[in-house]
């Protein structure tokens, strides 16, 4: 298709018209976009501060979830399928990289200037991020620090992870909820028995949702 033929085109669309208004916008959008500083906007935040940078799989994160608090727009709540108190894959049989039994992956992450920085708590649980020695290096989890939910060893429980987080409204005195009462945390996960001894299950069955 010769020159010609291509402004006959666009004339016969009545689209000609519409080149040099959309050539100006183009130009003056991207003349503002140089103008804007660099630190206007950080998009490339680290959020799970607390773990690791190695080794694999306790630098290991994925299916995050996240919640702003409509109440406290500055504050925001977030979570994933954390797995910094994993045993290292090279601890034990080092062929094999499976999950630690007992020990939690459902992690936890708060902001209070609106997604600039975050903080990763630590708390105490079922653990076997001690665990990073050599192949064939045999290590046992035990209760001390972890970057995951609280509570559930305590409880005979494992968080299992699959977050889902959101803010609602408090329950008041009167057995109301109601956002006048404040707002709360939800934070939903998988949940598993510690113990695999029938006598000792928090639950019956294999599986359940924890909610806080």
């Amino acid at each position: 298709m010769k020159r010609h033929d291509v402004v006959r085109v666009l004339k016969g669309k009545s689209s000609i018209k519409w080149l040099i208004p959309l050539f100006s916008m183009l130009t003056i959008l991207s003349m503002l976009s140089m103008a804007l500083p660099a630190a206007a906007f950080n998009s490339d935040t680290l959020v799970t501060v607390g773990s690791p940078p190695t080794p694999f799989s306790q630098n290991k994160q994925n299916e995050p979830a996240i919640a702003v608090d409509a109440n406290h727009p500055n504050i925001l709540v977030a979570g994933s399928n954390e797995e910094i108190d994993m045993e290292a894959c090279n601890a034990g049989d080092p062929t094999t990289c499976p999950f630690t039994p007992g020990v939690g992956v459902s992690g936890v992450y708060f902001s209070f200037d609106s997604g600039t920085t975050w903080t990763q708590p630590t708390y105490t649980g079922w653990t076997a991020r001690h665990c990073v020695g050599a192949p064939g290096f045999t290590c046992t989890p035990k209760v001390g620090p972890i970057g995951t939910l609280p509570w559930y060893y305590e409880h005979g429980l494992v968080s299992d992870g699959d977050p889902a987080v959101a803010f609602g409204p408090r329950l008041g005195a009167n057995g109301q909820f109601s956002w006048g009462n404040g707002s709360r945390l939800y934070y939903a996960n998988l949940s598993s028995n510690f113990s695999a001894i029938r006598s000792e299950e928090a639950f019956k069955g294999f599986e359940a949702i924890g909610v806080s």
